[in-house]
């Protein structure tokens, strides 16, 4: 018989590979299983993952996220998708700017904010869509957002100048890291067209930085 839920390592994350003719009530509580099974090997480690094998739902993948902080120690940066080059990407970028030499709470939001809502954590956070006109996001931690920001972004917000933002796009008027103001995003639509793609928003030794994210970035990180 075909195993519910196979997991296989790879540089920084893990592929689940999901049977698809089971029911979803059942795959849940086989991958349950397998995570506590595997509690002591996997650790507190900061994992990028990919589900592969079976088409999930909004609501079952978040599920099958959410197990993880439910049976595991595991901190989720990311889901991968089919785009390789963005993925390389945010896996090195999560990876090199995740805090080192202290505990810290990391939540994962999947699905678009809208204008209204407001999310708040204290520690960092990964969002899986956009951040529309009129939301908000605040986290005491840093900010990763698989989508284009247009809101408003507050990461640090206890002071710590340690945080950043991170994107894949961003039109939003104003990013605020640890008390600094970017106001450097305007609507002018030339201006978009020219910082459109990922970037990531940080303070530096002379203030608030902008920069593209790329792989020389990257190899010369500058804090």
């Amino acid at each position: 018989m075909r195993e519910a839920v196979i997991i296989k390592s790879f540089p920084n994350g893990l592929k689940l590979i999901l049977n698809p003719d089971m029911s979803f009530e059942d795959l849940y509580v086989a991958f349950a299983q397998k995570l506590i099974e595997s509690e002591r090997f996997l650790g507190d480690a900061k994992l990028v993952l990919t589900f592969e094998g079976r088409k999930l739902s909004d609501l079952e993948e978040r599920a099958l996220i959410e197990a993880f902080g439910e049976y595991t120690r595991v901190t989720i940066l990311c889901i991968m998708d089919r785009d390789e080059k963005k993925n390389e990407v945010f896996i090195q970028a999560a990876n090199a700017f995740s805090p080192t030499g202290k505990s810290e709470n990391t939540s994962v939001y999947k699905g678009t904010l809208h204008a209204g809502q407001n999310l708040e954590t204290e520690g960092s956070i990964v969002i899986l869509g956009d951040v529309n006109p009129g939301a908000s996001v605040s986290a005491a931690g840093s900010v990763v957002i698989l989508g284009t920001v247009y809101g408003d972004v507050f990461a640090g917000t206890g002071g710590d100048t340690g945080t950043f933002v991170m994107a894949l796009d961003i039109k939003a008027e104003e990013i605020n890291v640890a008390g600094e103001k970017c106001r450097s995003f305007t609507k002018n639509a030339g201006f978009l067209r020219k910082i459109s793609g990922a970037k990531i928003i940080y303070v530096g030794s002379e203030g608030i930085v902008c920069d593209d994210i790329t792989k020389e970035f990257l190899a010369n990180i500058p804090f």
